[in-house]
């Protein structure tokens, strides 16, 4: 039986190569931390802390691992959403893209996005079976100040799905206001700590840096029981280097020193590695994210954490350097998600975007929809014994009958997952139904299941609380410059 089907970028000795190299650099060289607090509180832990830097030793590493959950729950606001880790079929959950300022339409209206439309995609990231949580985009700061974007996004979103959420706070001090309104929805910070239905992002700048913003969602998330998603946003040839392996080192490096202070600020923080790879283009100096080496990258980081170090990954998985859905972006959104997906990741991130993460556009997402279902059923495996093989058919066979008739034909033609918008037709009945292309059939698609009402997730009094800590938030960060990074 072939269950759980992998690819495996690294051998053993080179994962614990890697390893070694790994924590070598944060034994050796360090890391630099802009947050006085977080700084004491290494020092107390027993980190050597000069300045702005730090350095763990192996054995306060090798501890510091040891705190992490294995096991945990993304929950969700409606509980039947919630993510088990590790997955229970040992498959991976998927998430959308993140921090997008842009959005092309199922019209082709291309712009900044608005809240209106931050609704009416969460809405359908909410009905969609093979999206199993949403992460924070860019809005356009219309009739709100720009300092509480993200406070005014995650509002829009709390309203209009049931399932979990990242939180990607884009101003030092947010993160205490959207840890509050997550809080609301749930009744109150304890309830908050044992259902948490928001995980938040912590990034790095790289080489080896953490500002004071994302050392404080760190601190603040911890201190609110919250698990979290450390993210390195490396570009390969640009800040890193320009080799699968090298981006790799530094990504997971960073990665790991974020995990190791998750777990001296607040030992059992539930963690999920998160190395986000880019690479530049040395044509034209873009960043771009869907080069081959880059994903081979993203391969080796997942395969480090889950098989290295025995803690969950995440990483992008679909995504494309095309500015449309077409078929450029068919082929970078399929191979990612089949090399992550059975790489052994646990969440594959990024759906339902396009120009290299910074456009969100609904045909791409339910396209996404459909790639993850088929990488389920790939990831999945087979069983290989004689009812699955048909022996018996096999066996009974008296001349040319077809299978069309058979029991066996009955109980199995269900068990492969069928996207429902590709085309399985004949040219002629293709034709018959307007030659339509996949973009066309997913906007039509799209336009069926479009709802502009709000589900009805939240009660009135968590709604009004919710309005209360919004303009709240505006009156007392809004007239202050924003917090730089």
């Amino acid at each position: 039986m072939a269950q759980s089907i992998h690819v495996k970028a690294l051998m053993t000795q080179e994962i614990e190569f890697l390893k070694e190299k790994i924590e070598w650099l944060l034994v050796n060289k360090g890391i630099r931390v802009d947050h006085e607090e977080v700084l004491g509180i290494l020092k107390k832990s027993g980190a050597e802390v000069s300045g702005p830097k730090a350095k763990f030793s192996k054995k306060l590493i090798e501890e510091a691992l040891k705190q992490v959950p294995r096991e945990f729950t993304l929950a969700a606001i409606d509980p039947k959403n919630d993510l088990f880790f590790p997955h229970p079929q040992g498959l991976f959950y998927t998430r959308t893209n993140t921090g997008a300022m842009y959005y092309l339409s199922e019209e082709g209206d291309y712009h900044h996005i608005t809240l209106d439309q931050v609704a009416e995609w969460t809405r359908l990231v909410d009905k969609l079976e093979n999206i199993d949580h949403w992460s924070l985009p860019s809005a356009n700061p219309i009739d709100f100040p720009a300092e509480t974007i993200d406070i005014h996004t995650f509002h829009t979103i709390l309203h209009n799905t049931g399932k979990h959420g990242w939180l990607q706070p884009y101003e030092g001090e947010n993160v205490k206001y959207l840890i509050e309104m997550a809080a609301a929805v749930v009744g109150g910070k304890e309830n908050l700590k044992k259902r948490p239905i928001v995980s938040l992002i912590c990034c790095s700048i790289p080489p080896l840096t953490f500002a004071r913003m994302d050392a404080n969602i760190i601190l603040e998330g911890c201190k609110a029981g919250l698990p979290l998603q450390p993210c390195s946003l490396p570009t390969a040839g640009a800040n890193a280097p320009i080799t699968p392996g090298g981006i790799a080192v530094l990504a997971c490096a960073e990665v790991l020193a974020m995990i190791i202070m998750a777990q001296l600020i607040a030992p059992g923080t539930p963690c999920i590695a998160t190395p986000l790879l880019f690479e530049m283009d040395m044509v034209n100096t873009n960043t771009t994210q869907s080069a081959m080496s880059t994903t081979m990258g993203r391969m080796i980081s997942m395969q480090l954490f889950e098989e290295g170090y025995g803690i969950p990954a995440h990483t992008y998985a679909t995504g494309t350097d095309s500015c449309v859905p077409d078929t450029q972006s068919g082929i970078e959104q399929a191979s990612l998600a089949l090399l992550v997906g059975l790489s052994g990741a646990s969440i594959l991130g990024g759906a339902g975007q396009i120009e290299t993460a910074k456009t969100l556009n609904p045909q791409q997402l339910i396209i996404d929809n459909e790639i993850f279902g088929m990488v389920k059923q790939l990831k999945t495996g087979l069983v290989v014994d004689e009812e699955h093989i048909g022996w018996q058919e096999l066996m009974d066979l008296q001349g040319n009958e077809g299978f069309i008739t058979k029991d066996h034909t009955f109980r199995h033609f269900r068990d492969g997952y069928r996207a429902k918008l590709f085309s399985r037709d004949s040219k002629t009945s293709w034709a018959e139904k307007g030659s339509k292309d996949l973009v066309t059939r997913a906007k039509e698609y799209y336009l069926t299941i479009k709802d502009k009402g709000q589900p009805a997730y939240l009660p009135d009094d968590v709604r009004k609380e919710l309005d209360t800590i919004v303009k709240r938030a505006d009156q007392q960060l809004g007239k202050r410059r924003p917090t730089s990074r």
